[in-house]
């Protein structure tokens, strides 16, 4: 991933933050030539020495059998939104976009049937905690979708950030974010918020 350096993240907090708002992942492998990828919820473990993300597909897609012990990277995506020139103090300026984006690179392993029934009922509490206490995970039909599915752990060895938020406009940050509050839309409001976080450091 291109990052320069006025774009680079490298405070974890920050990236942890983004990672746990933005959960929706892309799992992208590479199997005999093609390219695989497979959009699904992650949850991320930064708890200990390692970094650590969780996931599950269904084991009719064979994307993480061939991924099994191998490496893959995971794209987390937030807001974007279309920056004008307009919004800069020098005119001679083109048009851009601001975006944030997450990389974790890594080797897939998988999980065996306890720590998939443990993982799946933490990803309820995480998302419906109201359905997970009725304890559904008890139910027959439960038990035979989990059958359904394989669960797995990525071992992260690499983390690129890119926050791309007008920092390479120093003096022009705040107007920016102005200009999108105006726009009005959630994308451009959250845009918005995240430069003036940047631009306060």
């Amino acid at each position: 991933m291109y990052v320069p350096r006025e774009f680079k993240i490298d405070d974890m907090e920050k990236i942890v933050d983004f990672v746990k708002n933005y959960s929706f992942g892309i799992v992208l492998s590479i199997y005999n030539g093609e390219i695989y990828n497979t959009q699904i919820p992650l949850m991320l473990d930064a708890s200990g020495n390692n970094i650590v993300l969780k996931g599950h597909m269904a084991r009719a897609n064979m994307q993480w059998y061939h991924s099994k012990n191998n490496k893959v990277a995971v794209l987390f995506t937030g807001p974007h939104h279309y920056i004008s020139p307009e919004w800069y103090k020098e005119k001679d300026s083109v048009p851009t976009w601001d975006y944030m984006t997450v990389r974790f690179d890594g080797i897939l392993e998988t999980m065996d049937d306890i720590e998939t029934k443990k993982f799946l009922v933490d990803l309820s509490k995480s998302y419906d905690p109201e359905w997970t206490n009725k304890g559904y995970d008890k139910k027959e039909y439960y038990a035979k979708m989990v059958l359904q599915i394989a669960a797995f752990t990525i071992k992260v060895n690499k983390i690129t950030a890119k926050f791309k938020l007008t920092q390479n406009h120093q003096e022009d940050m705040e107007n920016v974010a102005i200009n999108l509050d105006k726009v009005g839309d959630e994308d451009a409001r959250l845009i918005a918020r995240y430069i003036r976080r940047e631009a306060g450091k």
